[in-house]
């Protein structure tokens, strides 16, 4: 599946990733730090079984089909 990702205008650590060419403007997603969005990257293929922290294909492809978007938090280790 191709997606698009865009991140959160208003949260650095939350993206939303949406099947590549989706009309996001009819996403209804609860969170308001999604309300509006920038694009970061588009056409990302994501295929098979890769599980990673933080990012697991077969997860995001099942929200992707299921809500219509899959919701990624990035968490960042300060030191």
């Amino acid at each position: 599946m191709k997606v698009d990702i865009y991140k959160s205008a208003t949260s650095s650590n939350k993206y939303i990733s949406v099947q590549a060419g989706s009309d996001i403007s009819k996403l209804d997603v609860p969170d308001p730090d999604y309300a509006k969005l920038i694009r970061q990257t588009s056409d990302v293929d994501v295929t098979g079984e890769v599980h990673q922290p933080g990012y697991d294909s077969s997860l995001i492809i099942k929200d992707i089909k299921q809500h219509g978007y899959h919701l990624h938090h990035v968490k960042r280790v300060f030191s």
